[in-house]
């Protein structure tokens, strides 16, 4: 693809595909209030704050309501609305009026509307009002976007493989920077940096940033916060002997990837390099389950009974894996308790782990693509324990 993003054609078809689906269950049209949705459907990206802007869809065609400050920026040719109606700010510009007069505009005050919230999501201290006190119509509540976006296009799948390129470059600048008595907030700040500027340097004008995050992030903990699996402490110096577990997540396009390795200060004690082959046999336990046609559960459960046997399932503290792409975490969700099964399309961050107090976490994390005969793992970082001793 010429340009880093999702074409519009494909958005095209995107829009065809949600309003024959809202058809399909008695709706006239579509109104969007989330920004990613807003996103996947148009191509238009936004910085969400309090200002709504607002998607509608409907046979009449495609229109947006926007603050007056992304009004050059939604009026961009790639977007796919056809009329941009604006507002000056909120609350003295009344966005939910300009977004009854877009219903209006396209054949929306008759009828029902299915719509992905009612109202502007109550962020930054906005508070309404909802979309059905401003028409008159009926408004359903419908999770159409979330459903699309389980299974990746084609255009999709090469923008997440773009970016899990990246991923395994970042993780090599990371490894390098690594040292005793360092703290891992500065050299995930390093390493974004420097990684951006490679991404930057090689892609050129074929890349555009299309929210706040950097094009390359990088976070790690060290030491006993190794453990907790969401810790965003990174202030704790690194020691001699330390396990490491880390993240790096490009974003591409709109599009992200996670690549995560538990790594060593030094020399492994017998004990982590124990755990450590404990948690990458889980991995490839759970990459080689995955498959067209496998129910979501069964990946979980063949973790889960090997982890019994060896004696390491009361160290668990999550499931096995969830979809990425748009957003970190999507679904489906490899999980016990979640129903369906496996399609090709879907990308999944395969990451089953334990943390143990006192000696840290152990958890690998790759993203692999379903294919129609298996898999492919779209990051490929070294994963034998001693390309991971620092």
């Amino acid at each position: 693809m010429d340009k880093l993003r999702i074409p519009r054609d494909e958005h095209e078809r995107r829009r065809t595909n949600i309003l024959e689906r809202a058809q399909a269950d008695g709706y006239d049209g579509v109104v969007l209030f989330g920004a990613l949705n807003i996103h996947y459907i148009s191509g238009m990206y936004h910085l969400p704050t309090e200002r709504p802007s607002v998607l509608g869809i409907s046979e009449s065609g495609t229109e947006i309501v926007v603050p007056r400050l992304e009004k050059e920026h939604a009026e961009r040719e790639e977007f796919l609305h056809e009329e941009v109606h604006t507002y000056f700010d909120y609350p003295q510009g009344e966005p939910m009026q300009r977004v009854a007069e877009m219903c209006e505009s396209l054949g929306l005050s008759e009828g029902a509307i299915a719509a992905d919230n009612d109202g502007s999501p109550g962020r930054n201290g906005y508070t309404g009002p909802a979309l059905s006190s401003v028409v008159d119509t009926e408004v359903g509540l419908e999770d159409y976007v979330t459903d699309m976006r389980e299974v990746k296009s084609d255009a999709e799948i090469d923008l997440i493989r773009e970016a899990s390129v990246w991923a395994n470059l970042g993780h090599r600048l990371l490894q390098e920077k690594i040292e005793v008595g360092r703290r891992p907030v500065t050299i995930s700040a390093e390493v974004a940096a420097e990684g951006s500027k490679m991404m930057l340097d090689t892609l050129g004008d074929r890349y555009e940033m299309m929210d706040w995050a950097n094009p390359m992030m990088c976070k790690f903990t060290t030491g006993e916060v190794s453990a907790l699996p969401h810790s965003v402490d990174q202030t704790n110096r690194i020691e001699e002997g330390d396990t490491i577990v880390t993240i790096v997540k490009p974003h591409v396009g709109g599009y992200t990837t996670e690549l995560e390795r538990t790594m060593f200060v030094g020399e492994p004690t017998d004990e982590q390099r124990d755990y450590y082959a404990i948690m990458k046999e889980s991995q490839d336990i759970a990459i080689d389950t995955i498959g067209p046609g496998v129910e979501y559960a069964a990946v979980e459960d063949a973790v889960v009974s090997y982890y019994e046997e060896q004696g390491v399932d009361h160290l668990t503290q999550h499931h096995i894996g969830h979809n990425i792409g748009m957003e970190g975490h999507e679904r489906p969700f490899l999980d016990v308790a979640y129903d369906g099964e496996i399609r090709p399309g879907e990308l999944y961050t395969v990451e089953p782990g334990f943390y143990v107090d006192g000696v840290g976490g152990f958890r690998n994390s790759d993203t692999v693509l379903v294919t129609e005969d298996g898999t492919e793992s779209l990051t490929y970082y070294p994963r034998d324990i001693d390309s991971l001793v620092v």
